[in-house]
């Protein structure tokens, strides 16, 4: 094992769960900015609304690259390491 495949995965790891994370806090800050009286938002109708509710928000920009980056250094750490 070199170590450098190993901060490779573990850098992907933290970088893809904070990606997670940031879609989740979308969602619940979409949810939470609808009346409770009106039909609850599923999935990427949720996402859709956090972009017209938060019109400047960089957060769904920094989730996309955040998931991306992390996925490519997991697997490219995993891959060094199977090698």
């Amino acid at each position: 094992m070199s170590s450098k495949a190993d901060w490779m995965v573990v850098a992907g790891f933290l970088l893809a769960a904070t990606g997670v994370v940031l879609r989740v806090f979308m969602m619940m800050r979409s949810s939470d900015a609808h009346p409770a009286q009106v039909a609850a938002k599923e999935g990427r109708e949720l996402l859709r609304s956090y972009g017209t509710t938060f019109p400047k928000s960089r957060i769904p920009l920094l989730m996309m690259v955040m998931l991306s980056v992390g996925l490519v250094l997991l697997l490219a750490g995993l891959l060094l390491e199977l090698r």
